[in-house]
């Protein structure tokens, strides 16, 4: 619909503007673009209902704006957290099932992670080692999201490949900023980010479009 497309542009053209600002090194044009497209996937979702995605976006763009100011690395965690947190209570909510084992893996990735960042991330330690499990729970949850075999593939895997890309962006920057510079970066950084963003906002579209769907009509049984 028009309302749709008026967004998706928007956002494209938020988000080629903060990628020529990157390119050119102008801070002013990344800051007034970066919040811009996660701003438009917010809009998009919270007319669907589903409020804690909405809102967990809402939270990624004032996360946005913080990262982009370099002062306010915290507030921006804490900004990104609530998200993380808004994201497992959805996907909690659409998968119940407690699915331990997922755990597993996604346990391996935070210790492995964390071990990495440690050495260097000094009063920061608490925050990291808090944001990262916060982290890692919406993963577990996305891969629950997953494991539930009753529901149409988009609806089981698009929140987990949200979550692993927005996971594996923010592990980017944990990188990048406590162990060593990737030259770079910015872009695989955003692009990964804005698709987890994406691949999270259309699953929580697609699952209310779907419930909201009539169940189909049984056939008359025979009389004969």
């Amino acid at each position: 619909d028009m309302r749709t497309t008026i967004l998706v542009l928007i956002a494209v053209f938020s988000g080629c503007a903060y990628l020529i600002g990157t390119a050119i090194g102008a801070d002013w044009l990344r800051l007034i673009a970066k919040p811009w497209p996660v701003l438009m996937m917010a809009a998009w979702v919270w007319p669907s209902g589903e409020r804690r995605i909405a809102i967990g976006l809402v939270f990624g763009a004032i996360g946005d704006i913080c990262l982009a100011v370099p002062s306010a690395f915290l507030p921006g965690m804490v900004a990104f957290a609530i998200g993380h947190g808004l994201y497992a209570a959805a996907f909690i909510s659409w998968q119940r099932r407690l699915s331990a084992l997922l755990a597993v893996p996604v346990a391996i990735y935070l210790i492995t992670t964390v071990a990495l960042m440690l050495p260097n991330t000094g009063p920061l330690t608490i925050p990291v080692i808090f944001y990262m499990g916060i982290i890692g729970l919406m993963l577990w949850r996305a891969a629950a999201v997953a494991n539930n075999d009753s529901d149409p593939g988009f609806m089981r895997w698009s929140p987990l490949l949200g979550a692993l890309l927005f996971g594996f962006s923010d592990s980017l920057i944990g990188i990048n900023k406590f162990v060593t510079p990737l030259p770079g970066a910015a872009y695989p950084i955003i692009l990964l980010y804005w698709a987890g963003q994406g691949l999270i906002a259309a699953a929580a579209v697609v699952r209310v479009k779907m419930l909201q769907q009539p169940a189909p009509a049984r056939r008359p049984t025979s009389t004969n």
